[in-house]
Formats: C-alpha cells, sequence, structure tokens
C-alpha cells in the first residue's frame, strides 16, 4: 500500500568548508534543475512522439508493430534516458525516474492523442522534481528531522565544490501525525518509495511529498460480510451504521458550520478594511493588501485537515469495534455545483481520501457505490419517492410509516451489499417506486 505525506523543506547546506550555503543559491540552483527537468519531459515526449509515428509506419508495412529492443537496442524510456544521461546536471536516478514517467505517461495517453480529444503532452515550467526512493535519506539529529537528498550529478557536485551529490535540508513537521510516518520511515517500518519535490509559490518554500508503502495491518477479527454503510449528509456530515442495526456513528455538523461562518465572516470584513488599510499594506500590489485574507485561507486548510484526520479516524474505530470487513461509501463525483451548500464548502473528497485509506490500512475493503436515491429510498421496505424525506433531516416513508433521521436511513441503505444495482433493478420493474 502506498501513501503519501507532505514535509516542508529548510535549506541546512553547506559547502566543503562548512560553511553554510545561502537560501538564494540553494533556491537558484533547485530553480535551474526544476528548467532542466522541464526540458527533459518536453524533449522525451517529441521521441515518444517520432517513435510513434515509426511504429505506425512500420505496422503499415509489415503488419505488426516494432519490438522496442530491437529497433533502438533499449526499452523506449531506457533510449531516451540515454540520450539526456550526459546533458544535464540531474542526479542520474533521478533523471532515469523523470525520463520514465514521462514515457509511461505519453503511452497511457497515446490512444486519446491519436483520437484527438486529448492534445500532446506539454510540461509547463513549476515542474516537480522526481526523486529516486534511494535519492532520499533522512536522519534524527539533536531533536531534529533532516533530509539528504541527491539532487546533482558527480561532475556538477565536482565543478562547484560540492562535498557531495547531496543537499542537506531540515524537516519542517507540522504535525504528529507527520512526524509518526518519518519515525517509521526511519525505522524501516515504511519503505521510502519514488518521491516528488515540489515549490509553494504561496508560502515561498520547497517540499516534498513523501512517497511510503507498507503493508496493511490483518485483522482476523474482521467479518466480509458485515458492511458500514457511510452517508455524507447534511444534518450529519458524517453518518454511519451497519444494516439493521440502531446504534450509529455521527459527527454533527455544528464544529464546523460554526467554524465556517466565523472565519466567513471575519474574510468579509478584512475584504471590506482593504480599500482602507494602513501604509503598510498600501503601494505593494494587490497580493500585500489581501495578505490577511490569505493567512486566513491557510487557517481554514488547517482546520479542513485536522477535521478530516480525526473524523475519519474515529470512523475507522468505529468500524473496528464493530468488526465490519467493509466500508461502502457514496461516489462522491455525484456532488455537483447543485449540491446544498454545506457540501459545497466542505472538502468531502479529501475526508472520503482518509477514510479510504486508514481503512486499508487497517485491512477494511473500501467500496464505492452509485449515490441515487439512497436518500429516498427507505432502508425498511425499499419504497422509493421523493416525498419520503420531508425535510433534509426527517424520512417518513409513505408507504410503510418508517420514520428516522433522513442521514440515519441513507446510511442504512448504503450499507446494503451492492445496493446501487438493487435500485436500478426496482427502478426498471417500477413496482415500489414512485418517481413523480
Amino acid at each position: 500500500m502506498n501513501k503519501v505525506v507532505r514535509v516542508y523543506l529548510i535549506s541546512e547546506h553547506k559547502d566543503k568548508n562548512g560553511e553554510l550555503v545561502s537560501y538564494q543559491d540553494v533556491n537558484k540552483l533547485l530553480w535551474e534543475l526544476q528548467n532542466q527537468t522541464r526540458m527533459i519531459k518536453n524533449k522525451t515526449i517529441q521521441y515518444c512522439w517520432e517513435y510513434s509515428n515509426f511504429s505506425s509506419d512500420y505496422y503499415k508495412q509489415h503488419g505488426s508493430y516494432p519490438s522496442e529492443k530491437e529497433i533502438l537496442s533499449y526499452t523506449l524510456d531506457g533510449y531516451v534516458n540515454d540520450k539526456f544521461k550526459n546533458n544535464n546536471d540531474l542526479y542520474s536516478a533521478n533523471c532515469s525516474s523523470t525520463t520514465r514517467n514521462t514515457v509511461k505517461e505519453f503511452k497511457n495517453s497515446k490512444s486519446d492523442i491519436i483520437k484527438g480529444t486529448k492534445s500532446i503532452i506539454s510540461y509547463k515550467s513549476d515542474q516537480p522534481l522526481s526523486l529516486h526512493n534511494k535519492s532520499i535519506h533522512i536522519e534524527y539529529i539533536g531533536g531534529q528531522y533532516f533530509a539528504n537528498i541527491n539532487l546533482v550529478n558527480r561532475s556538477y557536485a565536482k565543478e562547484h565544490d560540492f562535498a557531495s551529490t547531496m543537499i542537506r535540508f531540515k524537516l519542517w513537521i507540522r504535525d504528529n501525525s507527520a512526524e509518526t510516518i518519518i519515525q517509521r520511515c526511519l525505522s524501516n517500518e515504511y519503505k521510502i518509495s519514488e518521491s516528488d519535490m515540489l515549490y509553494d509559490r504561496k508560502k515561498k518554500m520547497w517540499y516534498i511529498n513523501l512517497c511510503y508503502s507498507f503493508s496493511p495491518n490483518k485483522n482476523e477479527l474482521l467479518d466480509s460480510s458485515k458492511i458500514l454503510g457511510v452517508d455524507l449528509g447534511v444534518a450529519y456530515p458524517l453518518c454511519a451504521s451497519v444494516y439493521g442495526e440502531y446504534d450509529r456513528f455521527t459527527v454533527h455538523g455544528g464544529e464546523i458550520e460554526n467554524f465556517r461562518k466565523k472565519v466567513e465572516s471575519r474574510k468579509l470584513s478584512i475584504l471590506k478594511q482593504g480599500k482602507n488599510c494602513g501604509e503598510g499594506r498600501i503601494g505593494h500590489g494587490i497580493q500585500c493588501r489581501n495578505k490577511p485574507v490569505y493567512n486566513i485561507s491557510d487557517k481554514i486548510a488547517r482546520f479542513r485537515e485536522s477535521a478530516n484526520h480525526k473524523y475519519s479516524k474515529a470512523l475507522i474505530n468505529y468500524a473496528l469495534k464493530k468488526n465490519c470487513g467493509v466500508i461502502q461509501m457514496e461516489d462522491l463525483t455525484g456532488i455537483t455545483k447543485d449540491a446544498n451548500r454545506f457540501l459545497k464548502n466542505w472538502t468531502y473528497y479529501d475526508l472520503q481520501t482518509k477514510i479510504k485509506y486508514k481503512a486499508e490500512e487497517n485491512g477494511i475493503k473500501f467500496k464505492l457505490i452509485k449515490p441515487q436515491y439512497t436518500s429516498q429510498r427507505c432502508s425498511k421496505c425499499g419504497y422509493i419517492d421523493k416525498g419520503n424525506r420531508t425535510t433534509q433531516a426527517h424520512f417518513l416513508c409513505l408507504k410503510c410509516g418508517f420514520e428516522c433521521n433522513a442521514d440515519y436511513n441513507a446510511s442504512q441503505n448504503i450499507s446494503i451489499e451492492d445496493i446501487d444495482l438493487i435500485i436500478e433493478q426496482e427502478l426498471k420493474s417500477g413496482a415500489n417506486v414512485k418517481l413523480t
């Protein structure tokens, strides 16, 4: 199982004399490597396109496509990598990762490009630096975490009097969750995988999307036939239950809604004050004038991140308590611009992603279903009628009289195996359905 954690980097690089290299010089180097990465990627696409045209012509003449190794003496990504081997400053393993991933992306997009449904891939300047897993070395010294990252090749290091091909960074770890992951990478409980290094223009800092892998826990107590249905609702932003059980897991929306109202009110107030702001915010452009607004946006993002971690962890603990082998949720592509305001203002996709990862970590299968009519269908008798849901929070079946919280009823439907297929059959028969 693979996951990613974002960790910001603070330059701690020293020259061969032990003097700290300025942030500006390190940043200049990283920008240059980023430009070279972009050049390599775009040139790789050109090589791929040329070989694709050759391959098509070969097929017309011989009735079969050529073998890459017979024609190029390499695989296509190996051939392309050989072209760049001595013409850039990137660490060799990172350059290889860059060309390999680019060739893979071209091959995955090739059919759509030929059909005309997708443009030929072109990379912009803000490219991530691909880092081979062996390029990243983490250590813990004096209560601080550091990363020594191989970024430049030996020729560059020798020419610029670098002590090695590595650039040293201190890791800015913002929460306990990220620190736990770093600790497990250090102890080899987690295995570091190929990662990316990017620049955050807002924070004006480089960071690494550190990829790591591990084997999910095996829990023999989990029942693969027991499904926890999770509804993303309104009265309860999160409501989960096992079919037939009155007991349920809920997250009340008060904490989220109160925070949202508070920060949105503050945000609006600051925007209104912008035209009458002091000299410190005048004359330096719109970014300076709106800096307090950006700070509030960061605060909102941090709250959502923290809340989603908390809610997803609590949900998984509930599923484990119930020995559920499956967690079933609605496919979020059903949430559109017509969805209610609360759904649009909360990062449900992020919450769902965290639930998925945490479920798989604990050996729980995660499954998505089509969300149509799960909120209008009676979980007791199966009758589907828009009138069943009298309000956002209240459900009353017009056929059998079953009455309960609307989000709980939806979670009961979602906890049924193959409920989307069942609803599809019910709609086709029309025997227990009233859509008008």
